[in-house]
């Protein structure tokens, strides 16, 4: 008995006729007749009733063996789609680029637990970098998915951006500085002071959104222009001024650093290219909204 004897079996008892059977199997007609006798003879039983003349019908046998061997077939097929399923899982792999900054080891770790439930055999890679190194990995194909704010991306030509997080804007300033430690800052207390800020190629209209934030409250500063940002962090750790950062910077909760509540937000998001359709860019985006959207709310 072979997998094409049961096929030209099954295919001549849908369509009741071995003409019609053989032109949708794309054989002669001696052909399915001679396959089918073979699976009768090795059966031991005959599977059509030819008696009547222009038409055939199953006989009993016919009719145990159509339903036996069609289940074998739709098991067959179960199988095979569950091995391509795995077949592809063993090839997913997902490159995240992560803006340097970030404290995001516990979102991470989530979504790595997530994926290797659900896809046993994936591959992931995560790095640090650069606005502008991510963006230019990503266009090399080099990442597959990067982590940035949104005003870090210059050109959404070919990209796909979703928005994961809406942070509030702090303005960051070491302890003392501007006012006497244990008592609250005043949005005031920052007029004249100097700014420090990433640089345009890093992350484009930082400088100018932090500044409208400041003037929209009538507070005046003296912008610098700085290339990374643990130069920031330093020279506001030194009291030579503060920065506007997000929440999720990795030294906010730096004991020598407070903070003031701007009540704006800095999007943050995601990107990739278009024509990448790997589903682990989806669960990576779920799993960090879901984390950032409960972090915001408490």
């Amino acid at each position: 008995m072979t997998s094409l004897q049961i096929q030209y079996f099954l295919t001549v008892a849908d369509y009741m006729s071995f003409s019609r059977a053989a032109d949708a199997l794309f054989v002669s007609q001696p052909s399915v007749s001679r396959q089918i006798k073979l699976l009768e003879g090795e059966l031991g039983f005959q599977l059509f009733d030819r008696t009547q003349k222009n038409r055939i019908s199953l006989t009993p046998a016919g009719i145990l063996f159509q339903e036996c061997f069609r289940g074998a077939a739709q098991s067959v097929e179960a199988a095979r789609t569950a091995a391509r399923e795995l077949s592809n899982q063993t090839a997913l792999r997902l490159r995240v680029g992560i803006g340097t900054g970030w404290e995001l080891s516990e979102e991470l770790r989530r979504f790595r637990s997530l994926v290797l439930s659900q896809y046993p055999q994936a591959e992931l890679h995560f790095e640090c970098n650069t606005f502008q190194a991510l963006r230019q990995r990503l266009q090399a194909n080099e990442l597959d998915v990067t982590m940035c704010t949104k005003t870090s991306v210059m050109d959404f030509d070919g990209l796909e951006v979703r928005q994961i997080a809406n942070p509030e804007s702090r303005a960051y300033v070491r302890k003392g500085l501007l006012r006497p430690e244990g008592e609250p800052l005043r949005v005031e207390d920052f007029n004249g002071q100097t700014l420090f800020m990433l640089q345009e190629e890093e992350s484009p209209m930082a400088m100018e959104l932090a500044l409208l934030q400041l003037q929209s409250r009538q507070v005046t500063v003296n912008p610098v222009w700085l290339p990374d940002r643990e130069s920031i962090v330093q020279a506001v750790l030194m009291g030579d001024g503060f920065t506007v950062f997000d929440q999720y910077v990795h030294w906010r909760d730096e004991p020598r650093l407070t903070y003031y509540r701007l009540d704006d937000m800095i999007p943050i998001c995601i990107v990739w290219r278009k024509n990448d359709h790997n589903p682990l860019i989806g669960l990576l985006a779920d799993t960090l909204m879901g984390s950032f959207s409960r972090q915001e709310q408490n």
